[in-house]
């Protein structure tokens, strides 16, 4: 017996087409960043890293003494400039990655650099459609 494809059917195909497309985008965009900033913190570049912030975010440095809740885009910058300058950067690997049921993706990793190790921790947000940075912290080792 052959079946009719209805307008109901294509809807369906159609549906499902958009959920795959919009999370395959929606995990790109995330990728992006993770990576981006992975390879900012191997070299240690703190305006690569600060192209992935948002417009202000939760900043923690031991290091430097900083634990700011909330720091514009550009003071974190410069903040992470004074830190790569002081501990200049060796290797920066993920430990642990992960995301939670609001849509927050988290990763661990570790920031190695001459003068100490420290234990990095990020998360990444949802903003106008746009993942971004919304916290980082380097505790020391």
């Amino acid at each position: 017996m052959m079946r009719t494809f209805k307008m109901k059917d294509f809807l369906l195909l159609l549906l499902t087409i958009s959920l795959f497309t919009f999370t395959g985008h929606t995990l790109q965009a995330q990728s992006d960043v993770t990576n981006g900033a992975k390879a900012a913190l191997k070299s240690g570049n703190s305006r690569e890293l600060a192209k992935y912030f948002n417009s202000s975010i939760e900043l923690i440095v031991e290091a430097e003494n900083v634990d700011m809740d909330k720091v514009s885009n550009a003071q974190a910058e410069l903040i992470l400039k004074t830190f790569f300058q002081k501990y200049p950067a060796k290797d920066f690997t993920y430990g642990h990655q992960g995301s939670s049921p609001e849509g927050l993706q988290y990763s661990t990793g570790t920031y190695q650099s001459a003068n100490g190790s420290f234990l990095v921790y990020m998360v990444v947000k949802q903003f106008g459609g746009k993942y971004l940075i919304d916290r980082i912290d380097f505790r020391n080792q």
